[in-house]
């Protein structure tokens, strides 16, 4: 039974979902879920209200079933509006890899379905903004920087969060293990597990998509050989994630960002979100931006991806969070960022 909460004022954390398989994650992570507030006549968004280690948290997600940074966007708006004393925002899902080959001594850039990629600061950039249908006549890239980088407290509590990884501290594995017990009692949801790495499949670079649908017409002939994981607990990445207005699904474009950018993942929303407000995207890696798309993986990075977050928030105090500023107030205060890159490449 949900539990009836104050009002609009007392969530801090706005979290952003797009996909349903995004916000049934998110649901089953809940600590405790609020009853729904009378809904605002300016506001067209949908909301799930709850408490996540501690914090209030609001879920906002779009009426329409549209992809895109401007949906992004127009949620993100609207969730401001509605409650004013957001302190930062959450931008979770899932998204496209940019793996490369690893070997027995260096892993950490080992990319699998199923990890997790956190937007976070190489060298002056977080999120890059790609646009395929534009580029200059010599098909370099051309960039310009500007909007704004995610909130210290969150990129603090990221370098926190990953020192307890490192000494096996982490909860994600527990979170995990909650939300396959709560979605399987919940016949629709069932299908929600670890796949098994027997389902994770890199093809070469070189190697194009064949028939429709899955990748059962593909040649296996051209799979990328990998060390095999000794375990299935995810991977969590930090660096670069590139947003576009279209899904990357161009394995030589996705190379090329790779190795000129250290791109480690791709999506279609964050671009719309980093210019209004300051975030951090959690991505749960569900394909390898190949065009080999492979719907089978996207509800277990969505669930990776939830246990992230909630891993996080619970190295950060609800204290802190309530002792910053909100939204509207980092916004009008802060200085330009350089952390969000917009650029262009041609093929």
């Amino acid at each position: 039974m949900a539990t009836k909460n104050p009002n609009y004022n007392v969530y801090t954390v706005g979290w952003i979902c797009i996909v349903s398989s995004e916000m049934n994650a998110a649901r089953a992570l809940l600590d405790e879920e609020h009853e729904s507030l009378p809904p605002k006549p300016t506001d067209d968004n949908s909301y799930l209200l709850g408490r996540m280690n501690g914090h209030n948290v609001v879920f906002g997600y779009p009426g329409s079933s549209l992809y895109g940074p401007h949906n992004s966007s127009h949620v993100a708006t609207n969730m401001e509006r509605t409650f004013p004393n957001i302190r930062f925002r959450l931008l979770v899902g899932v998204g496209g890899g940019a793996p490369r080959t690893a070997d027995a001594e260096n892993t950490w850039n080992d990319i699998r379905l199923g990890d997790v990629v956190v937007s976070n600061l190489k060298g002056s950039h977080g999120v890059l903004h790609y646009d395929a249908d534009k580029f200059k006549d010599n098909g370099v890239f051309h960039i310009t920087s500007h909007l704004n980088r995610s909130p210290s407290l969150l990129l603090t509590a990221t370098q926190k969060l990953r020192s307890d990884h490192d000494f096996e501290l982490g909860q994600m594995g527990n979170y995990i293990s909650q939300v396959y017990s709560r979605l399987a009692r919940l016949p629709a949801l069932r299908a929600s597990r670890f796949p098994g790495w027997d389902r994770d499949q890199l093809f070469i670079s070189s190697y194009k998509h064949t028939g429709e649908g899955d990748c059962s017409k593909c040649d296996r002939a051209y799979l990328v050989k990998r060390l095999d994981r000794e375990s299935d607990i995810p991977v969590v990445h930090s660096g670069l994630i590139a947003s576009g207005s279209a899904l990357m699904c161009s394995a030589q474009r996705r190379d090329q960002l790779r190795d000129e950018w250290d791109v480690c993942c791709f999506e279609t929303e964050a671009a719309g979100l980093m210019n209004d407000s300051p975030c951090l995207v959690i991505r749960g890696i569900c394909d390898y931006s190949d065009g080999h798309q492979n719907k089978e993986w996207e509800p277990y990075a969505a669930i990776t991806a939830v246990a992230y977050v909630k891993d996080l928030l619970r190295v950060i105090h609800p204290e802190t969070v309530e002792g910053t500023a909100n939204v509207v107030g980092s916004l009008n205060d802060g200085e330009p960022s350089d952390m969000f890159t917009r650029f262009s490449f041609g093929f």
